[in-house]
C-alpha cells in the first residue's frame, strides 16, 4: 500500500538544537546564547540556562622536530 502525502511535513530541520531540560528548540545560533572563550564554545539555553553543548577546538598537532 502506498502512502499519499497530503502537504508539506512540519519536521524540524537537521540544524535545530533541542534543550534537554525545557524542550526549547531553535537553529544555532538563532536564539541560543553562544559563549566563546579562546578555543572553547558553550551553547546555553536562553529559557532555562542549561548548557546544551560545550566544545573545545581540537588543537593542531605539533610539528615533530628532527633530532
Amino acid at each position: 500500500m502506498n502512502a499519499v502525502a497530503s502537504g508539506p511535513r512540519s519536521s524540524p530541520r537537521k540544524s535545530v538544537l533541542f534543550c534537554a531540560e525545557c524542550s526549547f528548540q531553535n537553529p544555532v545560533p538563532e536564539g541560543w546564547l553562544v559563549v566563546s572563550d579562546g578555543d572553547e564554545r558553550t551553547i546555553v539555553c536562553p529559557e532555562c540556562g542549561h548548557v546544551a553543548d560545550h566544545r573545545t577546538e581540537r588543537s593542531a598537532p605539533s610539528p615533530k622536530r628532527a633530532d
